[in-house]
């Protein structure tokens, strides 16, 4: 069927009009839907090697390390009995590997760029150097060993400690082209102590080129996803070792968009050549008792273990990597098997190119304004509908209820959002050819692209293949139609391939949601295939479409929200206000409602120490670790006063001290080095904590802006819940564990300053 010969030839004759139209809307739907199930495969990390050759990483002898060093798996907060044994073992399995590895001791406090906390530790730095084949700059290996007091930190950061353990045993073999030092620093889990005193030892003045792993879940590949600033050196480096690369610059790029802290975080203004390892998958287990050796995944443990031996070598060999590129790089691998890097500035100027392109064809195949209205709503409306919808279950079934089965929830998200796109375009997208509509879609895309790369540079390299396809078709579909659909459907799989592969990210990553946080990346996916029916024969596949909605969606409502391999948060608290004389249990379960029968008077609240909403009940009034501060001295600084504290934690686990906003805190610190405190910023009131041992009569500084008395708040953790907790435990669902935060008594007193 020939539309017009001015224009386009429809799709028909170029597919031979063998499939009747609603076959081949079926078809596609049935296609689009099947990829966005399957998506989380182009995440599968590769299968350990076996058998082993001399010089590969052994992931069987790594996870034996792990296990010689985590003992019976309990958590190892900084500065503690529990921490000093693990160092302990850390130490015997570098001796055995014959390093002579180092203990660098420190009193740190350290505060996040631009933020109002500042936490302190005393921290015990594990530091063992390689000797090389020949002297120059040293390369650094940095994992941490401490854990969170709420589990073991098998992949937090057990993995890093047992794949730099790895790559230490086979450098001492084979001595690298520099000086290789291995630091397994402590105090990372409480505001990064061990790295920031790092950056402080004199060792780090030999220092310029970095590796660091830390990890976010137990499976999932071994994602690249921080580098140096410019890139260009780090991403050379790793092109010209990875095996099976995972990385790309979206990530680097929204890292410094959010709150995002690793040891790279101190690391980085050093301006070392670095490239930042981590594996996100299952959250559900991370900051858990969960984190455990069994769940850890071996052959993430391998892919972490084998990238990064190829990336120590490659750096090993380049003594001054920050020489071979200045430049900057956008990049992105595909199903883990290429790896596309292209400097920013052509990636740029390309997407230009295309857009202007792609404004030259939809004008000039009159595009640009119903077709693309048609397209645009079709996106919009697709994702607005599809956002909708999860909030209206959201209602329905409170909490994370995706949280055990995911996939059953995105699957009822991305067949609403086909299915109205869909309807939208069979409703409005019939009187406009085929030709038209891949002008208007492509320049869409683009639009959405050059947008988002002015916020992130590093997505310009998502819109680039598939429009680029995408338009050629459309410029030869009169002159050489008979190349333009095969350049059309290669546009179609490049551009959701890729979009598929960031959308599996994107979930894996937010396993609190929101849901709808996919929508427009999944419509932009399909767009381009979705144009490729015939609008007058979707119909049938908008009523599968509606039938595997609700499908999905009921399923999402009856599903259990937790599992064995996917545990739901549930943290239990004993608040004592010991000014007030009130208590408090507090039950941390992401809104999830609470068991039937679960003992207490339960409503929805705020506790003061923190503003996550959480269920409360009465609680009775316990003999708990009170902290207390002490004022050495108050002196006049300018306008305000600079005021030295003694604080304890009386018997807790930590202590921190919180700030009246009145109190307008400038500086807050240890004794003689205060931080300086930005004047606005999160927290709201200025806090400063401290964690371990070492906190019971620690001396701090805080210079105040205000002259007037303030009355401050003190706040004292002991880990673990006293016996009266114990039905509370007992009644906890199965498969709901703590998370983030473990089971813990937290007192409140105040100080008059």
């Amino acid at each position: 069927m020939i539309v017009n010969a001015a224009k386009a030839v429809s799709i028909e004759p170029q597919f031979g009009g063998v499939m009747a139209n609603w076959a081949r809307s079926l078809m596609v739907s049935a296609l689009l839907v099947a990829g966005f199930g399957l998506k989380g495969l182009l995440l599968t990390p590769p299968p350990a090697p076996s058998p082993v050759a001399a010089g590969d990483f052994d992931t069987n002898r790594a996870v034996g390390r792990l296990e010689r060093i985590l003992g019976d798996q309990r958590p190892h907060p900084v500065d503690s009995p529990d921490d000093d044994a693990v160092r302990g073992r850390l130490i015997a399995e570098l001796r055995a590997i014959g390093l002579q590895p180092e203990v660098h001791e420190a009193m740190d406090c350290s505060a996040m760029p631009k933020t109002r906390f500042v936490s302190c530790s005393h921290v015990r730095n594990v530091i063992a150097t390689i000797p090389s084949s020949a002297p120059g700059p040293q390369l650094l290996l940095n994992a941490h060993y401490d854990s969170t007091p709420t589990g073991p930190g098998a992949g937090d950061d057990g993995l890093g400690v047992a794949v730099l353990l790895e790559i230490g045993s086979i450098l001492k073999q084979n001595s690298p082209a520099r000086p290789v030092t291995l630091l397994f620093n402590e105090g990372e889990e409480f505001g990064l102590n061990g790295a920031h005193a790092f950056v402080r030892d004199p060792i780090a003045r030999s220092v310029n080129s970095l590796i660091n792993i830390d990890n976010r879940g137990v499976t999932g590949p071994a994602l690249m996803h921080e580098t140096s600033d410019p890139n260009g050196a780090a991403i050379g480096l790793y092109a010209s070792a990875t095996d099976r690369p995972y990385a790309n610059s979206i990530s680097s790029d929204f890292a410094k968009l959010i709150p995002n802290y690793t040891d790279v975080t101190f690391f980085k203004p050093a301006g070392w050549t670095l490239l930042d390892y981590g594996i996100i998958g299952n959250e559900t287990r991370y900051h858990s008792p969960g984190d455990t050796i069994q769940a850890l995944d071996r052959n993430s443990l391998a892919h972490v273990g084998t990238e990064v031996l190829a990336a120590t070598r490659a750096m090993a060999a380049a003594p001054q990597p920050a020489r071979v590129s200045p430049s900057r790089m956008v990049f992105t691998d595909i199903a883990g098997r290429l790896f596309l890097r292209l400097p920013l500035l052509v990636a740029a100027t390309a997407l230009g190119i295309l857009l202007l392109a792609g404004f030259v064809l939809a004008w000039r195949r009159a595009a640009l304004g119903r077709p693309l209205l048609v397209a645009a709503g079709m996106a919009l409306g697709g994702g607005v509908a599809a956002g909708l919808v999860s909030f209206i279950f959201g209602l329905l079934r409170p909490g994370d209820f995706w949280r055990a089965y995911p996939l059953v929830s995105y699957l009822g998200i991305y067949s609403v959002l086909l299915g109205v796109m869909a309807a939208v375009w069979r409703r409005w997208g019939r009187d406009t050819d085929r030709d038209r509509m891949r002008a208007a879609a492509w320049l869409l895309i683009l639009l959405f692209g050059t947008a988002a790369s002015l916020f992130l540079p590093g997505a310009s390299i998502y819109f680039l293949i598939g429009p680029a396809l995408g338009l050629l078709a459309v410029a030869l579909s009169n002159r050489a139609p008979q190349l333009a659909t095969p350049l059309a459907v290669a546009g179609v799989v490049v551009q959701f391939l890729m979009f598929a592969q960031l959308l599996a990210l994107v979930e894996m990553l937010l396993i609190d949601g929101p849901l709808a946080a996919v929508v427009l990346l999944g419509a932009l996916a399909a767009l381009p295939a979705m144009i490729e029916t015939e609008p007058a024969g979707s119909r049938s596949a908008i009523v599968a479409l509606t039938i595997l909605a609700a499908l999905f969606w009921g399923a999402a409502m009856i599903v259990p929200r937790s599992s064995d391999a996917r545990p739901l948060g549930f943290s239990i608290d004993y608040f004592h206000d010991a000014s007030a004389q009130t208590a408090r249990w507090g039950v941390a379960t992401k809104q999830a409602p609470l068991p039937p029968n679960f003992p207490g008077q339960w409503e929805k609240s705020v506790l003061p120490y923190n503003g996550r909403t959480r269920w409360i009940s009465p609680a009775p009034l316990l003999a708990t670790p009170t902290p207390l501060a002490r004022v050495i001295s108050s002196q006049p600084s300018g306008a305000g006063r600079r005021v030295l504290l003694s604080l304890s934690p009386g018997g807790g686990n930590t202590v921190a001290i919180r700030f009246p906003k009145e109190a307008d805190v400038r500086a807050l610190g240890l004794a003689g080095a205060p931080i300086p405190v930005p004047l606005t910023g999160e927290p709201d009131k200025p806090l400063l904590r401290c964690t371990g041992r070492s906190c019971d009569e620690l001396q701090i500084e805080v210079v105040l802006g205000a002259s007037k008395p303030v009355q401050a708040e003190l706040f004292s953790t002991r880990f673990g819940l006293p016996p009266e907790g114990r039905a509370l435990v007992a009644a906890r669902p199965r498969n709901a564990i703590p998370q983030y935060a473990p089971d813990q008594v937290i007192t409140m007193s105040r100080v008059r300053l």
